[in-house]
C-alpha cells in the first residue's frame, strides 16, 4: 500500500472514530512545487523541513503534548538516510514532550493511534 493511500485510509478512520480530534497530515512532501515554492518552504519550515512526520494528532495526554507518526507503507522501516533523518527529528520531538514514532501499514498505525487516544 502506498503512503498516499495509507494516509487517506487513516484520515478516514480518524474522521469517523474520533470526529472531535484535530489532526493534520504533512502533504507538502508529496507536492510537486516550483523552485520558488521549494525555497519558500525551506525559509518558513527551517532545518526540520526534511523528515518532518507525516501525521500530527493534536490531542494532549497526561504524558504528551500530541502524537506524531511517520507513516510507512512497508512492512518495516527502511534503513535509509531519509529514515535516519526522520528518527533524529523524532528524538527532537520526544525531548519537546511529544510522542513520536514510525508505523508500518494500516493496522500498526491504527493500533498506535488507538493506544495514544485511549
Amino acid at each position: 500500500m502506498r503512503e498516499k493511500l495509507l494516509a487517506t485510509r487513516i484520515a478516514s478512520y480518524l474522521r469517523i472514530n474520533y470526529p472531535d480530534v484535530i489532526f493534520r497530515f504533512d502533504t507538502f512532501a508529496d507536492a510537486k512545487v516550483s523552485i520558488g515554492q521549494a525555497r519558500r518552504a525551506k525559509e518558513i519550515h527551517g532545518k526540520f523541513n526534511k523528515g518532518y512526520p507525516d501525521l500530527f494528532v493534536a490531542q494532549t495526554s497526561k504524558k504528551y503534548g500530541g502524537l506524531y507518526l511517520e507513516l510507512k507503507a512497508t512492512k518495516s522501516v527502511p534503513n535509509t538516510e531519509h529514515t535516519r533523518r526522520q528518527a533524529v527529528i523524532h528524538e527532537v520531538l520526544k525531548k519537546a514532550g511529544y510522542k513520536a514514532s514510525f508505523c508500518c501499514g494500516y493496522e500498526e498505525c491504527i493500533k498506535k493511534i488507538k493506544k495514544y487516544l485511549h
